[in-house]
Order: C-alpha cells, then structure tokens, then sequence
C-alpha cells in the first residue's frame, strides 16, 4: 500500500501509435480514444524532463516532493510499448510501469515473452492487468480470485520476477476488488477514477487521451481539468452510481460505435 499521504500524479496511457503501426485485432470499443500519437508522446516526455520533473517508480529516492513527481503507467500490454515507448523512455531517463494482460501475451499486436523481458532489464516495472482483463466487479469471488492469482503466477514464473503491482481492468473496482487485490499478494493497486465509496488506499490515474495537445497535458500535469471535461467527469460518476458499472460500460461500448 501506498506509504505516504500525498499521492505523485499518475498518467495513465494505453497504445502509442504511429501512421505505421499495427494494432491488435479484437480490441475494446473505444480503445483508439486512448491512442496517443508517437510525436506527441515524444513532446509529452520532453516537456516533462524540460520541466525538470521527477519521473520513476514508488518508493524510489527522489530529493523532489510528491507534488513534483510523476509515475508514468501503459496498460493492456501492446507491442507498440515496446516499439514506441521504451526508447522515448530510455532516451529520458525514466521508468514506468506496464500492466500485462497475461492471456494476450505472445498474440498479434501484443508483446511477448522476449519483449517483456527486455522492458524489465532496461529497468521497467512489469505488473499485472488481470488475465483475461474482465471488469472484475462483474465476476464471483472465486473468478476474481482467479484473475488476481493466475495472472500473477503466470507472469512471475515467465519472466523469473516478482510481480507486485495491478492495475484495474477497464478501471472498475471496489472495496472488496481491492482488498482481495492486497490479499493475492499485490503491494501496489492501479485504478482509474477514484470513486466515492472507495476506502481503501490505491493509486488513482489521470488518463491521457488521443487528442491532447501539449497544453492540455500541461493542464492534467499541474492539475488543471477544463470545465467542460469537469462536467462530463460528473455526469459520468452520476450514471456509475445510479445504473451500476456493468450498465454503465455496456452504455459506453455502444456509444463509440456510433
């Protein structure tokens, strides 16, 4: 669990893609709103070392205060991580964190065992992003368990490492999620929205989106959050709490296709 009381800014990205790369097959709907452009996460980098802000992992020493930190965080685990972001990343210095979905690893469009290793050796932190990446507050006890512990298992006796870190599928959680997170031996929780109810400590996340330019990521790093996007954010938790998440994802999923 989280050792101090002020959380560092985490961002939370997913694909970085270029007119060239190859996307997997079967994506979730809505996935491309999360697409990050390669020249415009390369500028967000640069902005950040510019800046001089301290980009790593938890726990890592640092002379800087929490509220100039940042932790960089890439789920779903897709190959352009590998290709698009690691050498941007070797290039500032910085570590991050890339959260697998265990089931996907070796398919088109995903990385692999080889590249996964390389991610670890060049000093980035590998973590879980559930096995199947089912919304877990949808499933039994037992089949959370499952996704907690089988990916887990399955990912450390791959890779010969330590695996301590979960990011949420689809964002989704709650308390129980979470404290059955700790219990499979996690010491780091990744969410995304933090909702209300939510007791626990954990590490909520800012996502970054596909058409951001440099100001509006200048805006989610010094903390600033347009009003319009202030409205939607609420309107978004209002339809969570009344309708209930499965509802709420189901609703969204067609909406994109539209």
């Amino acid at each position: 669990m989280l050792e101090t009381s002020i959380q560092p800014l985490v961002l939370m990205y997913h694909g970085i893609v270029s007119e060239w790369t190859a996307l997997p097959k079967g994506r979730e709907a809505g996935a491309d709103l999360y697409d990050v452009p390669t020249v415009s996460f390369q500028e967000q980098m640069e902005w950040l070392k510019t800046e001089r802000y301290s980009v790593g992992i938890l726990n890592e020493a640092t002379p800087f205060p929490d509220e100039h930190r940042v932790i960089l965080t890439f789920d779903d685990g897709e190959m352009n991580n590998y290709d698009q972001v690691l050498p941007v990343l070797k290039k500032c210095g910085f570590r991050a964190y890339f959260f697998i979905i265990a089931k996907r690893i070796g398919e088109s469009g995903y990385m692999g065992w080889d590249e996964l290793r390389a991610m670890h050796e060049a000093g980035m932190v590998i973590g879980s992003h559930g096995f199947s990446h089912e919304i877990l507050t949808n499933l039994m006890d037992s089949q959370v368990e499952e996704e907690l512990c089988a990916s887990k298992k399955y990912l450390e006796r791959n890779l010969n490492i330590t695996i301590d870190a979960f990011s949420m599928p689809r964002g989704f959680c709650n308390n129980k999620v979470i404290r059955m997170a700790y219990d499979a031996g996690y010491k780091h929780v990744f969410i995304s929205d933090r909702p209300r109810a939510l007791k626990l400590e954990c590490l909520s996340r800012v996502a970054v989106k596909a058409g951001w330019l440099i100001k509006r990521f200048e805006q989610a790093v010094t903390g600033t959050t347009p009003a319009h996007e202030r409205v939607i954010g609420k309107s978004k938790s209002a339809i969570k709490r009344v309708f209930g998440e499965g509802i709420y994802d189901w609703v969204r999923r067609v909406l994109v296709r539209i």
